[in-house]
């Protein structure tokens, strides 16, 4: 049975704000790049109502002012799958879609129009969303199985993972681009959307403010990817397919670490089993040790941190994960954290530390922007 003439609900997620400084920082760019997606699923036919749950409430009164209806999410504690549930079983559709309020800021409306039509005129449970192993943002038909699943969804991430392999859904995770994988989760995310022409102009706004010492990190690696015969390591969950991107867009090598890709969709996490051998490196060299031996391998770094701490089992809080991101180590209360940091900052070259977008959407950011940049200047070739 086809949809076609149907409209598809929207639910947007907005996530607390923190109250240190570099939390306050990426939750006002978090709050642009939620009422530019709102602004731009209104513009695509077909879409909506768009309701908005958001755990401060100026940002609900901001994405209010731009046409969002507020969505009353239930009881506390907060829980992804039964709010999700909850949003299915008030407004009775057979369809809808989820984005968490940052999650796409680069896509564009013919992406996402294309994502919304595909659900729409399927007759059999389909499923797109930007990213099997870490969903941050779904269109589905068929809703109603969401009702058995609550428990097995703590957070977005599993979204996709959960449907396509317990769930009998056919889920479409779309192809590796800044536009599908880049979601601001950490501020090593923003930092490395810098210069990429598919900003919204509200979001662009914040990242003027970006700190000076983050965005000579990001210089830094520009240059890298720009020189031929440079090496650029990276650390983390990274797919080959961003490691064919980069040999595909530059001409510098790659030292690419590949571990614990799926860890939060599959469970591990949850059920402490991530293991790193990057970590266990780390414990016997030390932080100043290690970051040595990193920058005799390579040029610059780029390291998914996420999977050390999983590994290391003691989850710093969010405003320090959020002061090492930005290379704030005298802010960090977590003392392993702090001298990983002050390390990383210190290091003989430029290092970027955050979690999974940085080895995911942030790098594929990064890539386009300077393609952008260099056609921009009369080359149509990949920057070399």
């Amino acid at each position: 049975m086809s949809h076609t003439s149907e409209s598809i609900p929207v639910l947007v997620l907005t996530p607390p704000a923190g109250r240190s400084r570099a939390e306050q920082w990426l939750a006002r760019a978090r709050s642009a790049a939620a009422a530019d997606l709102v602004q731009l699923l209104s513009r695509i036919d077909h879409v909506g109502p768009i309701y908005a749950l958001c755990a401060e409430q100026t940002d609900g009164q901001y994405l209010a002012g731009l046409g969002a209806r507020l969505f009353d999410g239930g009881s506390e504690p907060f829980h992804f799958g039964e709010v999700l549930a909850g949003f299915a079983r008030r407004l009775n559709p057979g369809q809808l879609a989820y984005f968490g309020g940052s999650s796409a800021p680069l896509a564009s409306a013919d992406l996402l129009a294309n994502a919304f039509e595909q659900v729409r005129e399927s007759d059999h449970p389909l499923a797109v969303v930007n990213n099997l192993h870490s969903s941050d943002w779904i269109v589905l038909n068929q809703c109603q199985v969401l009702d058995r699943l609550t428990q097995r969804l703590p957070t977005d991430n599993q979204l996709g993972w959960v449907l396509a392999n317990e769930a009998g859904h056919e889920v479409i995770s779309l192809a590796p681009s800044a536009a599908t994988r880049a979601d601001i989760d950490t501020p090593a995310d923003l930092l490395l959307l810098n210069g990429h022409p598919g900003l919204g102009s509200r979001l662009t706004e914040i990242l003027a403010t970006s700190p000076e010492e983050g965005l000579a990190c990001v210089g830094g690696l520009r240059r890298i990817l720009s020189t031929p015969g440079e090496t650029l390591a990276v650390i983390g969950r990274a797919s080959s397919h961003l490691w064919s991107e980069i040999e595909r867009r530059t001409s510098i090598w790659v030292r690419l670490f590949v571990e614990e890709r799926g860890m939060v969709a599959s469970g591990r996490v949850e059920r402490g089993e991530v293991m790193s051998l990057i970590a266990m490196a780390l414990e016997e060299w030390g932080p100043q040790a290690f970051m040595d031996n990193v920058s005799r391998l390579a040029g610059g770094l780029v390291w998914d941190t996420r999977v050390w701490m999983s590994h290391r089992g003691e989850w710093p809080s969010a405003a320090d994960r959020c002061a090492s991101d930005l290379g704030w180590f005298e802010e960090i209360a977590d003392p392993e954290l702090r001298e990983l940091t002050q390390a990383a900052v210190e290091a003989a070259i430029p290092v970027i530390l955050g979690g999974h977008g940085v080895v995911s959407g942030g790098l594929y950011a990064l890539l386009e922007g300077l393609e952008a940049g260099a056609q921009k200047k009369g080359s149509h070739q990949p920057v070399r």
